[in-house]
């Protein structure tokens, strides 16, 4: 399983300069010190690489995907949703290597509702609502045999309407996975949630000492990890400097780094979201 660790290129959307130009330049900063090949891709209408680009497995094995979430079937957001066909056919975005073996599956995905944990995929049940005309024994089937790994589907929080699990957890490497501050808004989630990751990862909680819980702290845990190098939403709360620390700890092998995130933040994501990183 390629995860993030493993990766060494990172693209986003060309619209990510404009849309958001401090976040934009701290991030290749951050990348041109280490090094680290970035890409922008044409042929996008939204920031949010993450959602519509296919899932990579192994160096040469990618899953393509339908990318028509509910959350985009209104006419205003058909309009600015992505056509993920147009990026790959687009010849300057160089794409040809992704495309060779990859393979597509009938499932409505959203890339944000994969988090790749070692030999384990995490996803939310959203993926059994958004695929209502399979039995849930179909759309497990498919999933397994086009991950080609074990999957842990956490329950939806439906007051969370996009259903993505890159908002609840991030791996840690080694067994281990990050969970967020859920118990600070929804301790009965959160709860179901730990009860779901601790009998098959040893779980860390991020946690933070502020005198109210930030409605942005979820923030945090969609960072960005290419390789070595981690990415760590800052808000401008008290919170900052705790979350840098704790992932930090958690990933002692890596370099974080604080990355002004405020502007991907207030339109609903976060690093992870606006990013997809491969090996190439």
């Amino acid at each position: 399983m390629t995860t993030d660790n493993l990766t060494n290129t990172v693209y986003f959307s060309d619209l990510l300069p404009k849309k958001c130009p401090i976040l934009n330049q701290h991030i290749v900063e951050a990348l041109e010190t280490n090094k680290i090949r970035y890409v922008y891709l044409s042929e996008t209408k939204d920031i949010w690489c993450r959602d519509f680009m296919p899932i990579q497995i192994e160096e040469d094995h990618f899953v393509f995907y339908k990318y028509t979430p509910d959350y985009l079937q209104t006419p205003y957001y058909r309009r600015i949703q992505t056509n993920p066909e147009k990026v790959f056919q687009a010849p300057q975005n160089r794409l040809e290597q992704v495309t060779r073996n990859a393979i597509t599956i009938d499932l409505v995905i959203d890339g944000g509702n994969v988090v790749k944990c070692g030999d384990t995929i995490v996803m939310t049940e959203k993926v059994f609502v958004e695929n209502k005309d399979k039995t849930r024994a179909e759309v497990e089937r498919i999933l397994k045999d086009a991950f080609q790994s074990d999957i842990l589907f956490l329950p939806w929080d439906r007051k969370e309407t996009f259903g993505h699990s890159d908002g609840i957890v991030h791996y840690a490497g080694n067994g281990r996975i990050l969970l967020t501050n859920y118990d600070d808004f929804s301790p009965y989630y959160y709860n179901r949630f730990r009860k779901a990751l601790e009998k098959h990862f040893e779980i860390i909680h991020l946690k933070y000492e502020a005198k109210r819980p930030h409605a942005r702290s979820w923030a945090y845990i969609n960072f960005l990890q290419v390789g070595k190098l981690v990415l760590v939403p800052q808000l401008g709360l008290e919170e900052d400097k705790q979350a840098l620390e704790q992932i930090a700890k958690a990933l002692p092998d890596c370099e974080a780094v604080g990355i002004p995130a405020l502007e991907a933040v207030r339109r609903g994501g976060a690093l992870n979201c606006i990013s997809w990183n491969i090996r190439i």
